[in-house]
């Protein structure tokens, strides 16, 4: 059994006015900065398998840095906003807001999910694709939260934790699944870098 190295790249910055939730949104990258993108792509291992979230802005990300055959993987999708998507974060100030904030690892917006449900989402989804593709590369074009939650799964972090991370556009954040007997071991080489 070898090692399996997640390359987790986060998409392009998305089109449109900035400071907007997509979260689940079909909203295009804006792959303007060439000079970015060229520069992430150099970064990249060659022969990876390709996955994305399957929401445009994953798509065109990972078409951008060459990915061939990109496999959609809705397990990788970034937090449902529910009704926020669409909202500014400046435009949430009703109670219902209020109380995200005071637990906004735990509380869902109004017709989403919470961080805590996406994680358990995006975890079987990563521990389902690290056997189906042991021992290779992968490159994954997803979203900050979908990112947030392999670095809580590698280091065993509690949801209000993972949420620390600032995690920019085009960044790579490298983390390696070391196949241990029963278990699996994780060891993090890179966080958005």
């Amino acid at each position: 059994m070898r090692s399996t190295r997640w390359w987790w790249v986060r998409h392009a910055p998305s089109a449109g006015i900035p400071g907007i939730i997509h979260g689940q949104d079909d909203v295009d990258a804006d792959l303007s900065d060439q000079a970015a993108i060229d520069a992430r792509r150099a970064t990249l291992p060659e022969d990876a398998v390709w996955l994305t979230s399957g929401l445009p802005r994953t798509v065109q990300t990972a078409t951008a840095l060459g990915g061939t055959d990109c496999r959609a993987v809705p397990g990788l999708m970034e937090q449902d906003f529910g009704e926020w998507n669409g909202k500014s974060w400046d435009d949430l100030r009703d109670d219902t807001a209020r109380e995200f904030w005071q637990n906004f690892a735990t509380q869902a917006p109004p017709g989403g999910e919470s961080f805590v449900h996406m994680m358990n989402r995006v975890s079987d989804a990563i521990a389902e694709l690290s056997l189906e593709y042991e021992g290779k590369d992968i490159i994954a074009v997803t979203h900050s939260g979908t990112i947030r939650t392999a670095l809580s799964m590698a280091l065993d972090l509690f949801a209000k934790s993972a949420l620390t991370f600032q995690l920019n556009n085009l960044s790579l954040t490298e983390i390696e699944n070391i196949p241990d007997d029963d278990l699996r071991v994780w060891c993090v080489h890179g966080i958005n870098r």
